[in-house]
């Protein structure tokens, strides 16, 4: 965090107060990049918002040096989007300024003794109920599609021909062009470079996946993801998790967000026109280690 955020939200005073050593503090991604390892705290918590990058980059900077490090981030976001970024960035948990200072303390405690430490907040935002108004989400008619269909759909925004989609989906290749036809009529289109370039407008209209996951009208993405966050951000369980079970839990949430994002459409190698002509000629293909700590927690 930076000194001022620190002094503002009194969190140096909580931590103090509550028999913590505070072993130092840094304004900076840069700064903070160099000092956390060098000192080794049992616990890092750092601001998601810092003047020269993002926290999320700082935690991932942090477990490349020194995985045994655990980092926590603070932030005043409690969206999905944050805590996505947090969980693929390997922070063992997020902490919310909104929070009160029994449950910061909670937190914290937690993450030093090697649980997960996400703010309940976090749950009650990716359980709530998803908005199903068409203000809220993408193009209507993604709506009219089965399941099937969309993930036939998505495979034209890719680029791919029938035949390959009928491989991945294990369909065959009449079926595909079946489906094909019937996105065309639910779309009142006529041509498939149209339902390219509207189903990857409609899903990649930001290229964040974690704030357009919940977009997508497909009942199994938003399951998928949303189970996978709730297993990174759950309590349960008497053992702490170790570093592999951190990371497998991450792979799993990077998997289901990656069902979200279309490929990019293949471009097809454009061939020379063959000119006639007796002259012309068609160019040639050019473990979690122990180590000794620090007496307790840094913040940056």
């Amino acid at each position: 965090m930076t000194g001022e955020e620190l002094v503002g939200q009194g969190l140096r005073g909580l931590l103090s107060a509550n028999g913590f050593n505070v072993a130092g503090e840094s304004g900076s991604v840069r700064q903070a990049a160099r000092r956390i390892p060098a000192i080794r705290p049992d616990l890092a918590i750092i601001d998601d918002d810092l003047p020269d990058g993002s926290g999320a980059g700082l935690c991932r900077t942090i477990a490349a040096a020194d995985p045994t490090i655990r980092c926590v981030l603070m932030t005043g976001e409690t969206d999905e989007a944050v805590l996505i970024g947090a969980i693929l960035a390997g922070a063992w948990g997020c902490l919310s300024q909104q929070d009160d200072n029994e449950e910061q303390l909670r937190l914290i405690r937690r993450a030093m003794h090697g649980y997960t430490a996400f703010s309940r907040r976090f749950q009650t935002g990716i359980l709530a109920p998803i908005q199903a108004d068409g203000m809220n989400g993408p193009d209507g008619r993604l709506g009219m599609l089965s399941k099937q269909e969309m993930k036939v759909a998505v495979g034209v925004a890719r680029g791919l021909a029938n035949a390959q989609i009928g491989q991945e989906l294990s369909l065959a290749e009449k079926t595909v062009k079946n489906m094909v036809s019937s996105v065309l009529m639910k779309f009142d289109m006529s041509r498939r470079t149209e339902v390219a370039v509207f189903v990857s407008g409609e899903l990649e209209e930001t290229g964040d996946l974690a704030r357009e996951y919940r977009r997508s009208r497909d009942p199994d993405l938003i399951a998928e993801v949303t189970a996978a966050l709730v297993i990174c951000t759950s309590e349960a369980g008497r053992i702490p998790p170790s570093n592999k079970v951190l990371l497998l839990d991450a792979m799993r949430l990077a998997d289901a967000l990656a069902v979200a994002r279309p490929r990019p459409a293949k471009r097809l190698q454009e061939r020379p026109k063959k000119l006639k002509g007796p002259d012309d000629r068609i160019p040639g293909p050019s473990n979690t280690r122990a180590t000794d700590r620090a007496p307790g927690p840094t913040r940056h």
